[in-house]
């Protein structure tokens, strides 16, 4: 990918030894079946990782790299575990399924270019029934700590990927561990599958953060009236909520405005 996708390369060997050690950790405790790695990093992550799961597959754009990775890999893998497309346009889901490979049992790791964060995130975390067993992945600093589940500000997409998952910010990434040196820190973060159920329906908190996120800013009670009108659900707002700023609450107060 290089400067041609706006991609910083990480070259601090420690850290990528650290990020190989906890892909391996979590892949072997969770017990995985199959390991997918998103816009591999010239490889140097790919090095570290390819044989920690026979089912290895990468997702790479940049046709230039893929000469590179059967170095790495021996032919018959490459021929098949190589996914050679943009990410937000290939369904991966279906893919292990052709390969009989349960998406709930398969572990997803990548360094994600700053400036297409947010559509990856979107397009594996819109539908809650898009369950993998976890991530772990680099990201801008700022957003890990805005996607966090301890976050004390929570932006749109921290209550999306909290909906099925726990989020946890594992180290921060100095700029100086990337080629070329990227203006801003970069962060790990890991996701996990929640053992437990949130009770409030998928679709219910969609509706609710489309109306209420643009306007994070003022309190709910004056977001609820500035909306009203395109409310196709009439949400509750408890009288001790009405005050608060959508990114003061938590799940126990969705699910008082969200009850039916």
């Amino acid at each position: 990918m290089g400067t041609y996708l706006w991609q910083n390369f990480l070259v601090d060997n420690k850290i990528k030894n650290r990020i190989a050690e906890k892909i391996w950790d979590f892949y072997s405790k969770s017990k995985c079946q199959a390991l997918i790695e998103i816009g591999p990093w010239k490889w140097a992550l790919t090095k570290l990782i390819n044989q920690i799961s026979d089912k290895f597959f990468v997702i790479e754009k940049d046709p230039s790299l893929k000469e590179n990775l059967s170095k790495i890999m021996n032919y018959e893998l490459w021929i098949m575990n190589y996914l050679e497309g943009d990410v937000l346009e290939i369904d991966v889901e279906k893919i292990l399924k052709l390969k009989k490979l349960d998406s709930k049992k398969t572990l997803v790791v990548g360094n994600l270019p700053y400036y297409i964060t947010s559509p990856i995130l979107r397009k594996f975390f819109w539908n809650w029934n898009q369950n993998f067993a976890g991530w772990i992945f680099m990201v801008q600093k700022e957003v890990g700590e805005k996607i966090k589940s301890d976050a004390n500000k929570k932006s749109y997409l921290r209550w999306l990927l909290n909906y099925a998952y726990d989020v946890q910010y594992l180290k921060t990434v100095p700029a100086k561990a990337f080629k070329p040196v990227p203006k801003v820190d970069s962060c790990l973060i890991k996701l996990w599958i929640r053992n437990y159920e949130l009770w409030i329906e998928w679709n219910d908190l969609i509706r609710f953060l489309d109306l209420f996120a643009p306007y994070s800013r003022k309190t709910l009670w004056k977001i609820s009236k500035m909306v009203g009108k395109k409310m196709e659900i009439k949400f509750e707002m408890p009288l001790q909520l009405q005050k608060k700023r959508l990114e003061e609450i938590d799940w126990n107060d969705l699910r008082n405005i969200l009850k039916k």
